[in-house]
């Protein structure tokens, strides 16, 4: 019977190791985070082998930054999100400094639906923050020309909380 538990264990740790291995690779701090948590997916992977390979919409954020949602399944293993993504202030980056990048549709390639945070209008004369009226509505139109101008498509815009949503087909 100690014989069955040891080799029990053995194949209990491996599969944590394997499972482990699996996961998107964060950057270090506590301020990235995914949707599903690393917490989550290895739990479902270990439930059901191949879970990984195929998380629907996605969710990788930084607190206090923005998210981006990658709509419809996406193949997270050995995701390296600390070389692919940078969420910064009022910034998304995606596969920067010219970095190969996936076919389309492919890891993190693909149509996503971006939130950024602390996109307030701030007048730089004054320094007043604006949260509706003329100002509010010019600043908008501003947004809304730098999304289109990315070939992307500008979904909200929220003054009062300063975030601002668009989608994009591809990064």
């Amino acid at each position: 019977m100690h014989a069955l538990l040891n080799q029990h264990e053995v194949e209990v740790a491996a599969t944590t190791e394997y499972v482990l291995a699996l996961l998107p690779k964060l950057p270090n701090g506590v301020e990235y985070y995914t949707e599903p948590s690393l917490r989550e997916l290895a739990a479902k992977e270990k439930a059901g082998a191949g879970f990984c390979r195929r998380v629907k919409d996605f969710v990788m954020g930084r607190k206090g930054h923005g998210s981006i949602k990658f709509l419809g399944e996406t193949d997270v293993c050995h995701l390296d999100v600390e070389s692919i993504v940078q969420l910064n202030n009022r910034q998304v980056i995606v596969y920067p400094n010219g970095r190969k990048k996936p076919r389309d549709g492919g890891q993190c390639n693909k149509t996503a639906e971006v939130t950024l945070l602390n996109v307030k209008c701030i007048s730089k004369k004054t320094g007043k923050k604006y949260v509706e009226g003329p100002p509010v509505e010019s600043y908008k139109e501003i947004l809304v020309k730098m999304i289109r101008e990315r070939g992307a498509e500008f979904d909200s815009y929220d003054p009062v909380k300063g975030e601002l949503k668009f989608r994009v087909k591809l990064f």
